[in-house]
């Protein structure tokens, strides 16, 4: 038996897919996530693969991702298609592609990596599972008895959107504080992923003012980019009472106009968590997702020195009216290793380890995320 590890490339595409397909028992696979699963060396050399005589017997895709947080674009490695073919599990081949993958991480300058899946299955290669966002159930009730924001009466029809709309939607997302970058060119594609669907609402002069990705089998919606409250909600008013059902909306954990409106609208919310998270970069991360909180809403000011005892980084936090994050050699307020800072710093779950300064509580969760249809 021979056994060899390679990157895959366009002529691999069929039998990548294939292989996809059995895994994850899909019948399409590269229609689920069309933007990174295309018949081009470009694409399938984001795929490491072992081959066991000939064919392939797993895949480990690395897909990177620029990630715009508060104006500051930051390298994100994307870890996904993770798959062993179910006659050649047990054979450690997960571990030799993962271990490979997340070598070309650390070599690659990457600021942070990502990946969805257990938590526990991904904490051998340094991923905590962290990063909220809030989701919202708007249903017909709540929107009968939520007061009326725009000022109006019954809210306009949506429509899907049209090729002529992407111009405009595009712009919509750009505005988003916490977003993966998308080239017009790929734009539409990411629409698509998961099988969404996207949904548009336009002003009087048929400009779309409002977007968002809607799975038709549970009536989630995701990407949801207005340019204003009012805007959102029409989109969302038109939704609820034109289907006559419940619309679960998820949203970034950020405190912005459009999101205390669908915080209005809304009959239940929760708080869930995002992904796994690997930081390489924290005074980066830290300080770019730090921003984006304090732009969403002025956070209180205070200053506090944390100390990543397995990286053998210390780096202090504040915010002055400014929101920054800097290394430094002072001594820390707080010490505790990748994964507990995570689940400190970006966690729905309370923290319990305060430490001396307590300012830093004040400020979390941190925004860490990535919208759900940038997602691996």
């Amino acid at each position: 038996m021979s056994e060899s590890l390679t990157q895959l490339c366009a002529t691999d595409f069929d039998e990548a897919i294939s292989h996809l397909n059995l895994v994850f028992g899909d019948p399409d696979f590269a229609a689920l996530l069309p933007r990174l699963y295309q018949p081009s060396d470009e694409h399938m050399s984001c795929n490491y693969a072992i081959r066991r005589d000939g064919r392939i017997v797993a895949i480990v895709g690395l897909f990177p991702i620029s990630w715009v947080v508060a104006g500051e674009h930051l390298r994100l490695a994307g870890v996904g298609g993770v798959s062993v073919h179910p006659e050649h599990r047990g054979r450690g081949y997960m571990r030799v592609l993962m271990d490979a993958v997340m070598g070309d991480i650390a070599r690659g300058g990457y600021h942070a990596a990502c990946l969805g899946g257990n938590r526990r299955r991904y904490a051998h290669w340094g991923f905590e599972k962290a990063g909220v966002e809030a989701s919202f159930l708007v249903t017909p009730n709540s929107l009968q008895h939520a007061p009326l924001g725009i000022g109006m009466g019954p809210a306009p029809r949506t429509e899907r959107c049209s090729q002529s709309d992407l111009d405009a939607m595009r712009a919509l997302y750009n505005q988003q504080s916490v977003r993966c970058e998308r080239s017009a060119e790929h734009f539409p594609l990411q629409l698509a992923h998961w099988r969404r669907e996207a949904w548009v609402t336009r002003d009087p002069s048929g400009r779309a003012v409002a977007y968002g990705c809607i799975d038709p089998k549970d009536f989630s919606c995701v990407d949801l980019c207005a340019q204003d409250a009012d805007s959102l909600e029409l989109f969302v008013r038109a939704q609820v009472l034109g289907a006559g059902k419940n619309l679960r909306v998820s949203m970034p954990l950020l405190q912005t106009p459009q999101f205390a409106r669908i915080a209005n609208l809304s009959d239940d919310v929760s708080l869930i968590e995002a992904s796994n998270w690997r930081i390489y970069d924290w005074p980066a991360v830290l300080g770019a997702l730090l921003r984006a909180k304090h732009a969403a809403q002025p956070l209180p000011a205070g200053a506090c020195v944390l100390r990543i005892t397995d990286a053998d980084e210390t780096v202090r936090l504040e915010v002055d009216g400014e929101a920054r994050c800097t290394r430094t050699s002072a001594a820390a307020d707080l010490e505790a290793d990748s994964s507990e800072m995570l689940r400190l710093l970006a966690s729905p779950i309370p923290a319990d380890r305060p430490g001396g300064r307590t300012d830093w509580l004040a400020w979390r969760p941190l925004p860490l995320m990535i919208p759900m249809q940038d997602r691996i």
